[in-house]
């Protein structure tokens, strides 16, 4: 065979080599946290006459401030109050913390239940967090001890 076509030959199955090798490792998934994170209902006592579950989720989002947008995280609560004959109101204190600049804050999330005639009695509420860009840890009081980590 002539040295030619044989150098052709070898680089043709290096290259085939090669791209079997490689092909693998394109698959493997990256390592970084979530954009968006949940957590599953718990039961709650909003007052002596309303009670029910809340459920929270959270998703890095863009935050405007005055005229520029900076990185941030939104905090959600969907509260049901279950069978009631009125409204009832429950106030979750959202607290977070960026792991990697140190920065650390709070708010005050209040839904307020009212009548969905399938549903029952639903309250829907959210806040947004000037968070930084980093990975944020969110912590909220009716969920002791679980946290929501996201990447903003």
């Amino acid at each position: 065979m002539p040295t030619d076509i044989r150098n052709m030959t070898l680089f043709r199955v290096g290259g085939v080599l090669a791209a079997a090798l490689t092909a693998p490792l394109l698959a493997l998934p990256t390592a970084q946290a979530d954009a968006f994170a949940q957590l599953e209902s718990v039961p709650v006592v909003a007052s002596p006459t309303c009670g029910g579950t809340v459920s929270a989720e959270a998703q890095a989002t863009p935050v405007q401030i005055g005229n520029r947008v900076d990185d941030g995280v939104r905090v959600a609560i969907h509260y049901d109050a279950g069978v009631y004959d009125g409204s009832c109101s429950l106030t979750v204190a959202a607290e977070w913390r960026n792991l990697d600049t140190g920065a650390t804050g709070r708010g005050d999330i209040t839904a307020v239940s009212t009548i969905d005639g399938h549903y029952g009695f639903i309250g829907y509420a959210n806040s947004t967090f000037d968070t930084g860009r980093g990975t944020v840890v969110v912590t909220l009081s009716s969920h002791p001890g679980a946290e929501m980590r996201i990447t903003a």
